[in-house]
């Protein structure tokens, strides 16, 4: 391979891998919410709150009864215009899919306190 070729067979690769990646991101975005369980978790399939609302739950640190105890008390606070983001100790990070027209269709809340962690999706 000439040393000239190399500049540019580089950059050539760094913008193959740089499509590929938005491709995938673009593809998973667009497949909307997913539900997963991480490494450590255990899934709690019969947690569930807010009349089935908020569902597909999972736990570190606690048992399900305790998940599912957590997502009703987070239920009776999820009247307002948005969802809390700090309930009984507990701090809520919350990822929105939204739809064509912008609206929120799902939400995944990861809610932890100290070693314990609660993971559940909003969906309809």
């Amino acid at each position: 391979m000439k040393p000239s070729t190399l500049p540019f067979r580089a950059l050539a690769t760094a913008v193959v891998a740089c499509a590929l990646l938005a491709l995938t991101g673009t593809a998973a975005a667009a497949s909307g919410p997913r539900y997963d369980v991480p490494h450590g978790f255990t899934r709690c399939s019969h947690a569930v709150a807010w009349h089935g609302f908020f569902k597909w739950a999972s736990q570190q640190g606690t048992d399900c009864r305790g998940a599912a105890r957590f997502m009703r008390r987070y239920a009776a606070r999820a009247s307002g215009p948005s969802m809390p983001r700090h309930v009984d100790g507990y701090r809520c990070r919350i990822h929105y899919w939204r739809d064509e027209a912008g609206d929120i269709y799902a939400s995944r809340h990861v809610c932890s306190h100290g070693r314990v962690t609660v993971r559940f999706y909003g969906m309809v």
